[in-house]
């Protein structure tokens, strides 16, 4: 324990048994998200920074994690997603852990540590994706074993259930810790889900419209929608228009506008894990 990253010593809540915590791993930053479904306004975000010492990634998650005891309640539901390069999209036939860890290997023999699997029931596919060492232990031992899934995951189910029965095909772009979430959908089937290291407005809309030439889209009638930080999203809209007829900010959940009117200001990839039950 380093008690430098106490963030939430303001949170108490009474009974934690009717809340879910939400957690998305970063790089450097460890977000949080709490929330009674039954209780109108009850959205609890924050950030906490990972302060490495220069012992690893391990380190500075568990610093972060047992300096900040009200993550560490009796929630009634606990879920995790980590932003993690390595990852792999596998066929729904995939099913076995250790077939998953060989295929990711394949794909990224360089890398250390555990592989996990998630399932995207929606678009008919399953993910596998690596954590550093140590970390997944760390994360099934201190939170009971809650479920973990990469963080394409919760975006690819929102928008395979936005895009059931769509007559066009569409792009979402999603931009956070200068990164860009790109995820494309052929009308109801998912076509490409990556993410990519954005530096400025201008390679972020050089690689949605490489990408969006290179999968055929029509600039005239298919959509670009866009999620994210705001600042770059507004910054990013004006260079696509001048070549894609429909960009536009995606339709916020409905749903999560019920945990709190200042929903909107939460991370996009928990808000849409909150919506995949």
């Amino acid at each position: 324990m380093s008690n430098l990253s106490n963030q939430t010593g303001n949170i108490y809540i009474e009974r934690p048994e009717l809340w879910t915590l939400e957690l998305a791993l970063h790089e450097r930053v460890l977000r949080y998200m709490l929330f009674d479904r039954e209780q109108s306004n009850s959205l609890i975000v924050g950030e906490i920074p990972l302060e490495s010492s220069g012992d690893g990634s391990l380190n500075a998650l568990e610093n972060a994690v047992y300096d900040n005891a009200a993550l560490l309640d009796d929630y009634g539901q606990v879920r995790l997603l980590v932003d993690t390069p390595h990852f792999l999209f596998l066929p729904p036939t995939v099913n076995d852990e250790s077939e998953a860890e060989t295929l990711l290997r394949a794909q990224f023999p360089e890398v250390e540590g555990d592989t996990v699997m998630c399932d995207l029931p929606k678009c008919g596919v399953k993910l596998a994706f690596a954590l550093p060492p140590e970390v997944l232990g760390f994360l099934q031992r201190t939170f009971n074993m809650a479920p973990i899934v990469h963080h394409l995951q919760p975006l690819c189910e929102y928008y395979a259930r936005f895009c059931r029965r769509s007559g066009v095909r569409r792009m979402f772009l999603n931009f956070h810790d200068e990164r860009m979430d790109l995820v494309v959908f052929d009308h109801d089937k998912l076509q490409l889900a990556n993410t990519f290291a954005v530096r400025s407005a201008s390679d972020a809309a050089f690689m949605a419209l490489h990408a969006w030439e290179s999968l055929g889209m029509d600039v005239h009638n298919d959509e670009l929608q866009l999620t994210g930080d705001k600042a770059v999203r507004d910054q990013v809209a004006p260079e696509l228009r001048k070549y894609i007829s429909y960009v536009m900010p995606a339709i916020f959940p409905a749903a999560a506008m019920r945990l709190s009117h200042d929903a909107m200001k939460a991370p996009f990839n928990l808000i849409t894990l909150s919506l995949c039950e």
